[in-house]
């Protein structure tokens, strides 16, 4: 059995009294990592220098392995290389610098297996975390939440490359902030949606038409089958979250 086992490094949190929000954010890596560390039977070698490095100790207090000559000298190198990762605001590392200028961005993914448990588990921090991550590449430091879904179904698909979501498609979406629901929200600059619905759960739409005084939501696919999918109106007060998509990604 290997001696650098995740369940080692989580005793090791547990004895120190140090969250998995705290161990994330301090190893400049996601909280569903950190949970992945803990499920390895044999972490590998970056990712034990990486502990050992940010947390400023050894091999041998965490794993109870005697530091060997090999790991010192990479430990030593590591802290020359400095730390590549970006914070946001809410101290969540989100962006690695990948060359001058561009950036990868990691963000938590709804999987189509997942999004039954989302309406229940969205304000949930421990099932979030349980997310997997989706990267998208960008080239700036983009401040706000973000969230990535995986299209199901076919009422976004009219087969055209430049705006379809057809299924399987990844989806990157940044939230648009409660306070500005009940202004006319910018359906030309951003053409697709997602929508959280109290009820209907997550649905993927563009807005036709939006009447600001009542708080109506217009909403229409894009395949031309209007039998099957046609247009259909929501209240604003009805949803739980919004975001504009910002990138899609074809399977």
């Amino acid at each position: 059995m290997s001696e650098y086992q995740g369940e080692k490094f989580k005793s090791y949190l547990k004895n120190n009294k140090i969250s998995v929000i705290e161990a994330a954010k301090t190893l400049g890596v996601s909280r569903n990592t950190v949970y992945q560390y803990f499920r390895s039977d044999n972490l590998e070698r970056e990712t034990v220098i990486n502990i050992i490095t940010k947390f400023n100790t050894t091999d041998e207090e965490v794993f109870g392995v005697h530091t060997t000559v090999a790991i010192k000298q990479i430990h030593q190198n590591a802290k020359d290389l400095g730390d590549p990762t970006i914070y946001d605001e809410e101290g969540n590392t989100k962006f690695t610098e990948i060359s001058p200028g561009r950036y990868r961005m990691g963000v938590e993914l709804v999987p189509e297996y997942a999004r039954a448990g989302y309406l229940s588990g969205y304000a949930d921090q421990e099932y979030i975390s349980e997310l997997p991550l989706h990267y998208i590449t960008v080239d700036r430091y983009v401040r706000g939440k973000y969230r990535a879904f995986e299209i199901s179904g076919d009422s976004m698909d009219n087969g055209d490359v430049r705006e379809a979501l057809p299924h399987g498609t990844i989806a990157t979406g940044r939230e648009v902030k409660r306070d500005l629901w009940y202004s006319k929200l910018h359906s030309h600059q951003w053409p697709n949606w997602i929508f959280i619905h109290k009820t209907e759960g997550i649905i993927a739409k563009q807005i036709s038409s939006q009447d600001v005084d009542k708080g109506i939501l217009t909403l229409r696919s894009l395949n031309p089958d209007k039998k099957s999918y046609p247009d259909f109106d929501i209240n604003i007060e009805d949803l739980i979250e919004i975001y504009n998509v910002v990138k899609r990604e074809l399977k």
